[in-house]
């Protein structure tokens, strides 16, 4: 693991518990899964797996010039969107909703954490907070959720005084009409270059809007993505909230908001997804064939803070794991 940067802090039995929670997510896909058939830990469940291209703001300020964005053009890219439940549910059940993009064939130094030597990864879900914001409540929420219940979790969080933090889950998990129709946010924080600090969202901007159908049936989010899609593109704005100086704007504590009126979202590029048929054999394979972590970065893109040092060993080792379990071959 690289050194820590001069924003970041260790927290308290950060790496125990990270350790902990590999241990117990292990036992979980062993249980869950045989031998050859091992889905990811987390968004298990995808809705689609699309090729796209993410397009790089020409004159951008100087501030905003960095690693990915240091110059105009475009990358290919696959977008994953997903649900978040670590079981595979219908869509027609209230969740967290995510989108992982992989851009390919980036130039440049890759952190010290990367196993992948050409890709950039953003990773996104429908909030703009991570509500289990420190390595401690994710550890409890999985550890308590996983091998005993999660209404002993929840116990916790009520007599710990944490229950802002159950309301603040349960309002996430909506119903959106298309994972094309919803914003996205990394929630975590990233260095933009040096002496910078970032978040980023992304943001909808295609004219056709899906509509809810009724009854929601299990696979409605893909249906009315296949809809949108068959019909002309879906579109983005990739945006950057770079960190002030003023408070209320932690590093170690994904479940503070940053707060856009004292730091706005900027665009810096295009993400664009064309039309195309995506719902084939090969695109279900290479959900599960592709991988998708913070680790995945420039050196100027560094994930940082105690959730994001977490998520990359987390990541990788269960990749490695379910790799090894499955004998798959990784593809990028």
């Amino acid at each position: 693991m690289s050194p820590l940067t001069p924003f970041e802090t260790p927290e308290a039995d950060e790496n125990k518990n990270v350790a902990h929670i590999i241990e117990v997510m292990r036992r979980k896909l062993e249980k869950d899964y045989a031998p050859g058939s091992t889905r990811r830990d987390a968004h298990p469940k995808h809705t689609a797996v699309l090729q796209a291209r993410f397009t790089v703001e020409a004159d951008l300020p100087q501030a905003l010039r960095v690693g990915v964005f240091a110059m105009p053009g475009s990358f290919d890219a696959w977008v994953r969107f997903s649900n978040a439940s670590g079981t595979p549910q219908s869509d027609a059940v209230k969740d967290l909703r995510g989108c992982a993009i992989k851009l390919r064939e980036v130039p440049g130094q890759r952190i010290a954490e990367s196993d992948e030597p050409t890709t950039q990864d953003f990773l996104m879900v429908n909030l703009p907070t991570m509500p289990l914001g420190t390595v401690k409540l994710f550890h409890d929420a999985i550890y308590l959720g996983t091998e005993w219940s999660l209404l002993l979790f929840a116990a916790k969080m009520l007599l710990s005084g944490h229950a802002h933090i159950l309301k603040a889950l349960q309002a996430a998990k909506t119903n959106p009409t298309s994972p094309a129709d919803i914003r996205y946010w990394s929630t975590t924080p990233y260095l933009f270059g040096v002496g910078q600090v970032a978040k980023y969202s992304l943001v909808p901007t295609s004219v056709f809007k899906s509509r809810l159908p009724a009854p929601l049936s299990d696979h409605y989010l893909s249906d009315n993505l296949e809809q949108h899609l068959a019909q002309g593109d879906a579109s983005f704005d990739f945006k950057v909230q770079l960190r002030s100086d003023a408070a209320g704007m932690p590093i170690e504590d994904a479940g503070v908001e940053w707060r856009e009126d004292k730091a706005p979202f900027v665009k810096v590029a295009t993400l664009r997804i064309p039309k195309q048929e995506f719902r084939t054999r090969e695109r279900d394979e290479l959900s599960e064939a592709l991988t998708f972590s913070p680790g995945h970065a420039l050196t100027e893109h560094r994930p940082i803070g105690a959730v994001n040092r977490a998520r990359m060993r987390i990541y990788k080792e269960q990749s490695a794991f379910r790799q090894q379990r499955d004998q798959r071959r990784k593809s990028a």
